[in-house]
């Protein structure tokens, strides 16, 4: 029964850190649409209010992929964690055969 319990838990741990994954590719996809927004807006706007707006959009969107790498980071250093704690109980969930 307990062994029952134990995948539970990993599989439930698992599906926590895969749902950050998805928040981190958010922020990509998001910083990744600023950076696009603000290089066209430079590109085909003219004036320096224009200029200062695609830059401001640049430097959120750089904000948000710096997030994302710190986000992803985290992510690996969980993953790796919990797939040695599977390994420490003996089980073999998120192993790729």
């Amino acid at each position: 029964m307990e062994r029952i319990e134990n995948i539970k838990l990993l599989l439930a741990e698992e599906q926590t850190l895969l749902s950050r994954e998805r928040t981190m590719h958010s922020y990509m996809q998001t910083g990744l649409a600023f950076t696009s927004v603000g290089l066209l807006i430079i590109k085909f706007v003219s004036g320096i209010f224009y200029f200062c707006a695609g830059t401001f959009f640049i430097l959120v969107g750089a904000l948000l992929i710096i997030e994302a790498g710190k986000r992803y980071m985290r992510f690996r250093r969980a993953i790796a964690r919990l797939r040695e704690k599977e390994a420490k109980l003996g089980y073999d969930i998120g192993t790729i055969k």
